[in-house]
């Protein structure tokens, strides 16, 4: 709670004109914790934000991190972005991953969700032998701990990008090879996706 009141602090005294304008409203910095992100729509604007960021921090007494501060450009074209932090230049990224999100400079949907969709089917990969295979097991149940283990981190962060017909496509194809492993039918047994979907009731 006291960090959450000095990061309160340091946020109040950042300029919002600097920010990237998303509809009537521009965003300037979002976080969690004391993982950071600071938004601007021009390298001058991000510039400024640091500096008013990083004096904010020092009155505290925090630090930011020289290593961990990174920038990132998110143009379909690449774009050099030059950002100082206490006259040291800061790395620029082609992608980072922020609270568990890919975010890449192009913004690649595709390898974002595929990314995505591999967690997911590691994880249900590592549940095969205990829970999906288990013949004691109510597929009620195993529908149950899929929807609470498994297809939050397959929808992770889906409300935050645009999604295409390419990524929905690829969120269904891995929930219905799930779906399949939790009733324990293959392609080769001929029942329809939406048949084993209506009956797993997601």
């Amino acid at each position: 709670m006291l960090f959450n009141l000095i990061m309160d602090k340091i946020i109040a005294n950042l300029p919002e004109k600097l920010g990237y304008r998303m509809g009537n409203a521009r965003i300037h910095i979002i976080r969690y914790a004391d993982d950071t992100v600071l938004i601007a729509d021009s390298e001058e604007n991000l510039q400024t934000l640091l500096i008013r960021f990083d004096q904010m921090a020092e009155r505290l007494n925090m630090e930011i991190s020289l290593n961990k501060t990174k920038s990132l450009t998110i143009s379909k074209n690449y774009t050099r972005c030059e950002i100082e932090l206490r006259g040291t230049s800061t790395e620029q990224v082609p992608n980072c991953n922020y609270l568990g999100v890919e975010i890449s400079a192009k913004r690649d949907l595709k390898q974002e969700v595929r990314i995505q969709a591999m967690k997911a089917a590691r994880i249900s990969g590592c549940l095969y032998n205990i829970i999906w295979s288990n013949k004691y097991m109510s597929t009620e149940c195993k529908v149950r701990i899929y929807k609470t283990n498994v297809r939050p981190v397959l929808t992770y962060a889906l409300e935050t990008r645009a999604e295409t017909t390419c990524t929905q496509q690829l969120l269904q194809t891995t929930e219905m090879k799930i779906i399949r492993a939790i009733h324990g039918k293959t392609l080769r047994d001929k029942i329809r996706s939406d048949h084993l979907h209506h009956l797993s009731r997601i």
